[in-house]
Order: C-alpha cells, then sequence, then structure tokens
C-alpha cells in the first residue's frame, strides 16, 4: 500500500467499528470497538490468511491514517499490524524503499485520475535482512458526494517471481544484445562482401567497371538483343599520345590523365549505357538500342567521345595534344556473337591508329562485309 500525493492505499472496507480480530487463532487488526460478525470476511481472511500478502485501507487524510491491515504484513515484512494501525508506530510510506517511492506515486495519481485500480511492484524495507519485491493491485473508495474517501488494496510478495522475472529480463536484453551485435557483424560482411565485389569488378584507379565486368555485360547484352531484336554497338577507345604523357610528366599525370578520361566518358552515358577501363589506355563503349537507330548512335556517340578526350596536357616543353582513336563495331549485323563483337571493335580501333589517330573507324556499312571491302575511317577536325 504506497502512499501517494492522492493517497494511499488498501483492501478491506472497514466495518463500522472494530477491535483486533481472529481467524482460526490468528489475529487481524482492524479499527473500532466492536466487530459484527460477517461470513464474508471470515472467507475474506481465510483466503488471504493462506497467501503470502496482505490487506490494507486508509483513509485520505493528510498522513494516510491506516484503518486496516491484515496480519499478513508481518510475515512479509517482519512489522507488526498494530505499528500501522493509526500510524501507532510507523506509516506504511516508512517501510516502501526509497528509491520506488516515484514510481509508486505515478501509479496511484495516474489510476486515481481515471478512476481504475493501481498495479504497482515495489520494494519493501523489512526489519530484518535485504528488500523484498511485492505487486500491488489497489484503487480508491468515494463517498457519494464523489469525495475521495478511502484506498484500499492487497498486496502480495512476489520475491521469486521477481527474481525469474528479473533473469528473463536480463536474458532478453541479452539476446537482444547479441541479436544487435550479430545483425552488425552480418552488416559488416555484407559490406565487405559488397565492397570485395566491387573491388573485383572495378579499376581501382578510375572506379570505372573493369575488363572482367566489361565481358559479363557485353554476353548479358548480346543475349538480350537476340532475343528483342535490337542492335548493340561496341566501340573500342585507345588514347593518342598518352605514352608521351607519361614519358614526360610521369606516371602520376598519366594516372590523372586516365581518371579526367574517364570523367568525359562518364558525362556521356545514358543510363542503359555502360563503359569499363579495359586496361593501360585502353576503354569500351556498350550501348543498345533499335536496329534502325544503332548504327548512327555508335557514329554520333563516337564523334562526342573524340570531341571529349581532346586534352591539352601543359608541359614545361610545350602541350600535349591528347586525343583518342575509336574502333565501331555492330552486333549482329557485323558480327555474330560477342567474341566476334570483340576482335572486330578491336581491330578497327588498331586500323585507326596506323592511318593517323584520332578518328573513329565503323566496318563498311554493307552488312554483310565482303573479304575486298576496306574499312570506313572518319577523321576529326
Amino acid at each position: 500500500m504506497p502512499a501517494c500525493r492522492n493517497g494511499i492505499h488498501g483492501a478491506l472496507r472497514p466495518l463500522d467499528g472494530g477491535a483486533a480480530m481472529k481467524h482460526d487463532g490468528v489475529s487481524v487488526s482492524a479499527v473500532g470497538p466492536v466487530v459484527h460478525h460477517d461470513e464474508r470476511l471470515d472467507a475474506l481472511l481465510s483466503i488471504t490468511g493462506r497467501m503470502d500478502g496482505y490487506l490494507y485501507r486508509c483513509r485520505n487524510d493528510a498522513s494516510y491514517t491506516m484503518l486496516y491491515i491484515s496480519d499478513g504484513i508481518f510475515t512479509v515484512s517482519g512489522y507488526r499490524p498494530s505499528d500501522f494501525i493509526h500510524n501507532a508506530v510507523r506509516d506504511y510510506v516508512s517501510a516502501i524503499h526509497p528509491d520506488d517511492l516515484p514510481s509508486v506515486y505515478a501509479a496511484v495519481d495516474a489510476a486515481l485520475e481515471a478512476r481504475c485500480n493501481w498495479n504497482v511492484d515495489y520494494r519493501i524495507v523489512p526489519s530484518v535482512g535485504e528488500a523484498l519485491w511485492v505487486r500491488e493491485i489497489g484503487g480508491g473508495v468515494w463517498d457519494e458526494a464523489g469525495e475521495l474517501e478511502f484506498l484500499e488494496g492487497f498486496v502480495v510478495d512476489i520475491s521469486d517471481r521477481k527474481v525469474v522475472e528479473d533473469l528473463n529480463a536480463q536474458l532478453v536484453l541479452d539476446l537482444k544484445t547479441a541479436n544487435e551485435e550479430l545483425s552488425a557483424q552480418k552488416r559488416e560482411i555484407e559490406v565487405a562482401k559488397q565492397q570485395s565485389d566491387h573491388s573485383a569488378n572495378h579499376d581501382a584507379l578510375t572506379d570505372l567497371p573493369n575488363r572482367r565486368a566489361f565481358h559479363n555485360e557485353l554476353k548479358s547484352v548480346v543475349a538480350r538483343c537476340g532475343a528483342t531484336g535490337e542492335a548493340a554497338g561496341l566501340l573500342f577507345i585507345d588514347l593518342d599520345r598518352f605514352k608521351e604523357v607519361n614519358d614526360t610528366l610521369g606516371h602520376e599525370a598519366g594516372d590523372a590523365l586516365l581518371q579526367r578520361v574517364s570523367s568525359q566518358l562518364r558525362s556521356i552515358l545514358r543510363s542503359a549505357d555502360f563503359v569499363a577501363r579495359l586496361g593501360g589506355d585502353e576503354f569500351a563503349f556498350l550501348f543498345s538500342a533499335d536496329t534502325e537507330l544503332a548504327r548512327q548512335k555508335a557514329v554520333r556517340v563516337a564523334e562526342r567521345i573524340l570531341e571529349r578526350l581532346r586534352i591539352k596536357v601543359p608541359t614545361p616543353n610545350g602541350a600535349i595534344q591528347v586525343g583518342c582513336t575509336v574502333g565501331v563495331a555492330m552486333y549482329p549485323a557485323e558480327a555474330a556473337d560477342s567474341e566476334a563483337l570483340i576482335a572486330l571493335a578491336d581491330r578497327l580501333m588498331y586500323i585507326g591508329k596506323k592511318s593517323g589517330r584520332n578518328r573513329l573507324v565503323t566496318a563498311s556499312e554493307m552488312a554483310p562485309q565482303q573479304p575486298s571491302s576496306r574499312p570506313r575511317l572518319r577523321k576529326t577536325a
């Protein structure tokens, strides 16, 4: 029966008058000069006498005067019931652990405000030994005018149950912590796997897809185009005068140039296009499009690449004009599969290198190409 700012609580409504009563030879403390026999009271006392707990009722006055408390209080706390009656020796609040009073006040106040029962756990500080846990269920009693008159309730010893509950709560907490740690480890593994997968399929310097990723994408695009009837365009790109930059300014300057080239190629990409660094100063640009438009797009993209990759690199002896040569091959018009497409684009690119660089090279616009047909060369201004 913890105290609260609005009152305390009890469970047995006092009879008109009363004194110390006995049930089966066990005294029960009450208040008043006369006790009227009541079979309901006998039954109540018989039942509660078998439980590890006690009933109480107190007034809703300034000191929450205790009117009744059953003998179970002695079993639980070691304090005699007579100590609490009329607050003769101590009030009930003094038996509640001080750390638990705020939660008790809050539970009781909220219940009284809502005119419902409270159910609250707290510790009793016994006369001897360690504090023990009890659970109290109580409520207020209002008079006909609607004024709060009494507080009453039943308090039961839950020490053993509380130990189990605390162990269970700790187990749940430990399991939650373990699950969080496992989840964190799983996330770390997933991130590590993603990083590993990314590293396995991307160039470390430019972060473009690498040769491995390019071959996988090319096979996928060719298979899809074979199923849908679309065309695929493959552009092999080789930088012009890159070795001169490396030899003149060093590998750091060469790396910076490759990163700049990669950025320019990304700027040309559509969402469905694919660009990769194959190694050294070689890159590949892959796309798919409607068959009738694919060849025009390939030439248009190649021309944009030629334009974007015209980069002047300053040196102490004057600027080096970097450019590129592009070999353009089409599937299925000019190559029957992915391997043939790669071979054709590579061959056309090297023809362009031998023909003066800084140009795009396409196969004859006639399909299929005749053995006597010569590649079509286009040089940028």
